[in-house]
């Protein structure tokens, strides 16, 4: 068995950084911690896209830190949830996705995460709560609706936004924290992590823990990565980070964010010292830097995290290069595309409107229209002035430029 770690320090700032909440109180919480019993706990994950972002990334960190004292993990595949849908901070109902089209999803995930996790840990686990739900019965069904009400269900946040909008409420949108719960009191855990938009969810968790097992679940809520308006970023507003970008892609993100993100992840996305917080808060106060230059160090330690030190040194070396010296970056990403399904006449040809749009880098033809007016289209570093232009990609590729920033080398193949 694991040698469980009790350091004072440790504990405190695992339960103090990036956390937003801590129920039934943080005291207990410590105390438990400090004991040397190790614990059970987990965090669910809905396979609901391919990809994992770092959003994610602050519970699995948060998990990484639990593992590392000696505690026992469960990193839950929700691919039965997931088939529901949470509507957590959502105004209409989530499309139902197949359990097949579930596990496709989460086909990557254990790559997505090795980089945080120590997959070889014998006190970590994976589990997918649909092995279990799927067992229950009618009746079971029945039971275990029976410790839920209604009007505890309504008070959602996002129920209570719907019914002011005359928009609709769907029963199994009713039962997604009630098999949350359920996945709780069937591992057993002593404590839920979550993001703080999951404690209604993991609140649900307490209760049934309590009426079935007549035992106090801990749960712990992270504070959410979000903009200055208090909106989320995530895969749903199409603003968020995955765990796949390239790193180049995961900096250039990093310093595309508004300055008021600056600080907050610092502190919820990387794990510099108390003190450079408190240094990091003082010069954005004071101005005694430019707040771009955090905002690289910050890109720099995200990548990091992620991808490595090597692999941060290039993204960043990269950045100065072509943000600061005007320059094009050392690695170009390279997209293939299958010329053969998209040409429109025997010669293998495609539009410069389609390409840009084919490959990602312009959301439709209308903006490439716009940025050809606007003198910001490059082929192979010629300009493009006529948007009725048709190429050939020959076996080298093309160069696409949008901008002075956005580079992408395209290659026809399968």
């Amino acid at each position: 068995m694991a040698r469980v770690i009790t350091d004072e320090a440790k504990i405190e700032e695992l339960l103090s950084r990036g956390v937003a909440n801590i129920f039934p109180d943080k005291a207990s919480l410590k105390k438990l911690l400090k004991s040397g019993r190790p614990i059970t706990l987990y965090c669910g994950y809905d396979p609901t896209s391919p990809t994992l972002h770092i959003g994610h990334g602050i519970t699995i960190r948060k998990l990484a830190k639990f593992l590392e004292l000696g505690h026992k993990v469960i990193f839950l595949f929700g691919d039965f949830t997931a088939q529901i849908g949470d509507p957590t901070d959502k105004m209409a109902t989530r499309k139902s996705l197949t359990h097949q089209q579930v596990l496709a999803n989460a086909k990557g995930y254990r790559k997505q995460i090795n980089k945080i996790l120590d997959l070889k840990k014998a006190t970590l686990r994976f589990l997918h709560n649909e092995k279990w739900t799927n067992k229950l019965k009618p009746v079971d069904m029945l039971e275990l609706a029976s410790n839920f009400t209604v009007s505890r269900l309504l008070e959602r946040d996002m129920f209570q936004e719907r019914i002011k909008s005359g928009r609709e409420i769907y029963v199994h949108e009713f039962l997604y924290p009630i098999f949350q719960a359920y996945d709780a009191v069937t591992m057993d855990v002593d404590l839920q992590i979550g993001g703080n938009d999951q404690m209604f969810n993991m609140l649900a968790g307490r209760t049934l823990m309590k009426k079935k097992k007549n035992k106090e679940m801990f749960v712990l809520t992270t504070k959410l990565l979000e903009d200055p308006s208090g909106k989320k970023m995530g895969k749903t507003e199409g603003n968020m980070i995955t765990l796949i970008d390239e790193p180049a892609e995961m900096y250039g993100k990093v310093m595309n964010w508004p300055d008021e993100m600056i600080l907050p992840a610092f502190e919820i996305l990387t794990d510099v010292s108390f003190d450079t917080l408190k240094d990091i808060k003082l010069e954005l106060q004071v101005k005694k830097i430019n707040p771009r230059d955090l905002k690289m160090q910050l890109a720099k330690e995200v990548v990091r995290i992620y991808q490595g030190e090597p692999a941060a040194q290039t993204a960043e070396e990269n950045f100065k290069r072509v943000f600061q010296q005007g320059q094009k970056p050392e690695e170009i990403k390279q997209v293939k595309i299958n010329l053969s399904a998209q040409a429109k006449d025997e010669d293998k040809k495609i539009g410069v409107l389609d390409l840009f749009v084919l490959v990602g880098l312009a959301r439709s033809n209308s903006e490439v229209r716009r940025l050809i007016k606007e003198g910001a289209i490059r082929i192979d570093d010629e300009k493009i002035v006529n948007e009725s232009l048709e190429v050939k990609i020959p076996a080298n590729g093309l160069l696409l430029q949008k901008g002075k920033k956005q580079f992408l080398k395209v290659i026809n193949g399968k």
